[in-house]
């Protein structure tokens, strides 16, 4: 008997397994083939990886722009006074030690805040968000007429007296590069100049007499006075300068004869093409950011210095019936100082609906520049100065 039969219905059994091993091996093959390059584990991980460290390095670089918040003059002073041993809890501190124990105090925050100095280093954490940066140089800045104004004018006992060797030596390391990587590096020279304004602290503790490291008079206090209202000057200008509607050139002062209306229409039209060119060159996003934080900076020493002078200076500055103009310059520097809720400096026309933030703060600039002119001439008896 044939089996050709049997033969035919084995082939086809064997041909439809043959199908069915296809089409289960299909989804196999579909699934391998839709496996993405990215999702293979030789790749994944390092990019994983990539992502992972730049969303710390971003909440870092953001950790590390945070301005410091203001502290308590009279207490920092005081908890350094018990720190070096210069006085007791309970003990009064001398005059002028609230001073300069402020000015250690910002010295030292300036390599103790999060990220520490950062305006020389090379960490792109620290380069991409250039808030900080900025900010320190400004302090810096402050920091150095801080201390020039302390060796020539509150620190000699008269205007013939020598001025004191440490601060002689403190003022050249502060007047170093600020952002110097390569020896000497920036933060030791700034360190140096901090450990000889410590040695003046130590001394205007163990000073003999009163105003032998420290003379709050008048004329002393008006001179250091000129030298605030100076930078309070500048600052303001350069907000003016960095919100972008400059349109004429303030800063030339001439003597000369007034030219023709024909010349001064071409020279007035030229000029304000060239001003309003700079003035927007400027007032872009980071040129404007870089300003604003730079003066902020600089705000932020000269606020607490000037609480610290009001302390040490309280008895001439209510002898000249001072204390409330003082008071209202701080008012304005502390009103400069609040805390930025925006997360970006913005630069909105004066009337337009968007904010501007250095119109904002060089109005407060302005009003404290005013207040220390009548704030000196009151202590220069109501004259004129």
């Amino acid at each position: 008997m044939s089996n050709f039969g049997d033969d035919e219905y084995d082939q086809e059994i064997r041909e439809q397994a043959q199908e069915e091993s296809v089409q289960e091996d299909a989804p196999e093959q579909e699934e391998t083939e839709s496996d993405s390059f990215l999702s293979r584990s030789v790749f994944r991980i390092p990019i994983y990886a990539g992502l992972g460290l730049f969303l710390m390095g971003t909440a870092l670089s953001l950790y590390w722009t945070r301005i410091p918040p203001t502290f308590d003059v009279e207490q920092a002073a005081r908890e350094m006074a018990v720190e070096k041993e210069h006085r007791m809890p309970d003990q009064s501190m001398p005059v002028g030690y609230r001073t300069v124990a402020t000015m250690v105090k910002l010295i030292d925050q300036l390599f103790t805040k999060p990220g520490g100095y950062q305006s020389n280093g090379i960490s792109p954490m620290t380069q991409i968000p250039d808030n900080m940066q900025n900010w320190e140089y400004g302090y810096v800045i402050q920091m150095r007429v801080l201390v020039n104004a302390l060796r020539f004018d509150l620190a000699r006992a008269g205007v013939q007296a020598k001025d004191h060797p440490e601060l002689r030596e403190a003022e050249a390391r502060f007047n170093f590069k600020h952002d110097n990587i390569v020896l000497p590096s920036t933060d030791a020279q700034y360190k140096e100049g901090l450990k000889f304004l410590e040695d003046y602290l130590d001394k205007l503790n163990s000073a003999a007499s009163p105003g032998q490291y420290f003379a709050p008079r008048n004329d002393q206090l008006i001179d250091w006075l000129e030298k605030q209202k100076n930078m309070l000057g500048s600052y303001t200008t350069m907000l003016q300068n960095n919100i972008g509607a400059v349109t004429f050139d303030t800063g030339i002062l001439t003597s000369e004869p007034i030219p023709t209306d024909e010349v001064v229409a071409g020279d007035v039209a030229e000029g304000a093409v060239a001003n309003k060119d700079e003035g927007d060159d400027l007032s872009n996003f980071r040129d404007r950011d870089d300003v604003f934080y730079q003066v902020r900076g600089g705000i932020y020493a000269l606020y607490h210095t000037m609480l610290a002078i009001r302390s040490d200076c309280k008895g001439t500055i209510n002898d000249n019936n001072a204390m409330g103009i003082m008071n209202r310059v701080l008012n304005e520097l502390e009103s400069a100082n609040k805390p930025m809720k925006s997360p970006m400096v913005l630069n909105g026309s004066e009337l337009g609906i968007i904010q501007n933030h250095s119109l904002v703060l060089a109005a407060h600039l302005a009003k404290a520049h005013l207040a220390i002119q009548e704030l000196q001439r009151q202590l220069a008896g109501g004259g004129n100065r």
